[in-house]
């Protein structure tokens, strides 16, 4: 019997604290910002990754706090450092616009990357365009050309028709040698396939 009561105290405690966790998301959602603040503010010092990338969002576009980009740009650092795909789409905004830090095209793409390798498919566009452009890196159209082919396998707008302008400007040895590429990366993770080709 004793037991029996433990557990559902345990439970109940769980549930209680299961419910707190998503009280600053719930309130977020619905514009209750003072509230969300409360609660994210309170999960992100805690070390949460989710709530110190949604108190990132809060300070860069104002919701229920002044707009203030230093303050973003740190809790999506924070969030980032853990491995989270949004934060580090959000980090290299800011090291891509130098929006509460200093403009560094090297780290955006650093960023970028990461993201886009773990599946997030605006990401993979903006790596091809910085390789494209040669921001951060020297300009390569094999690279650019690879990174928006993956863009198009999560049918990202804009894609497709990168590629089909890219194309026109390639070599023959530049176009097999992308298609070499794709073929290796469809074979094995993708980390590891970038692995590889970054050596090129």
């Amino acid at each position: 019997m004793i037991k029996f009561i433990f557990l559902i105290i345990i439970n109940f405690s769980s549930f209680a604290t299961a419910n707190d966790y998503l009280k600053g998301y719930k309130a977020l959602e619905k514009g209750e910002y003072k509230k969300a603040l409360f609660f994210l503010s309170y999960d992100a010092n805690l070390g949460d990754d989710k709530a110190q990338y949604n108190l990132g969002i809060m300070y860069k576009k104002g919701l229920g706090v002044p707009v203030n980009h230093n303050e973003a740009f740190a809790w999506f650092f924070l969030s980032s450092n853990q491995g989270n795909i949004l934060a580090n789409y959000a980090l290299g905004h800011s090291y891509y616009k130098g929006s509460g830090v200093k403009q560094n095209y090297q780290l955006a793409l650093k960023s970028f990357e990461y993201a886009g390798i773990r599946g997030h498919p605006t990401s993979r566009l903006l790596v091809g365009n910085m390789y494209y452009n040669g921001q951060g890196v020297i300009k390569n159209y094999i690279k650019a050309h690879l990174w928006w082919r993956f863009a198009e396998d999560l049918n990202i707008n804009g894609a497709r028709q990168n590629i089909e302008m890219l194309e026109k400007k390639m070599s023959d040895e530049e176009l097999y040698k992308t298609k070499e590429f794709y073929e290796m990366c469809m074979k094995q993770t993708l980390y590891n396939c970038i692995k590889k080709v970054n050596k090129f």
